[in-house]
């Protein structure tokens, strides 16, 4: 079975004198040329911002989980809330974050 890939499209962006040098002397350092460069670092920071999006994701729920813990409390129903429950929450979303850098994500 072979895999079957799309074509590519190429994509055209001006780029300024001093941004190509910088380009071109970070592919220098990774052994890469220029458009590999620009791909790898265009990946890169993809990688980045979703890391971060799904830091914000789960910081809110956390956020959301605690706030509920914490009305619990506040009305009587939950009487302590152990710090190992908070703690536990906020491994757990570390965790989660480690997994999907291993996976390349």
């Amino acid at each position: 079975m072979t895999a079957t890939r799309r074509p590519s499209v190429p994509v055209s962006v001006a780029i300024g004198a001093t941004d190509r040098a910088s380009f071109l002397a970070e592919g220098r350092r990774r052994g890469l040329g220029l458009s590999p460069t620009i791909r790898t670092l265009a990946k890169e920071r993809l990688t980045t911002l979703d890391d971060a999006r799904q830091r914000e994701r789960a910081l809110a729920w956390q956020t959301a989980r605690a706030v509920r813990v914490w009305e619990r409390f506040v009305a009587g129903s939950e009487r302590e809330v152990p710090q190992a429950e908070i703690d536990a929450i906020f491994d757990r979303a570390a965790q989660g974050t480690e997994r999907s850098r291993r996976r390349g994500r």
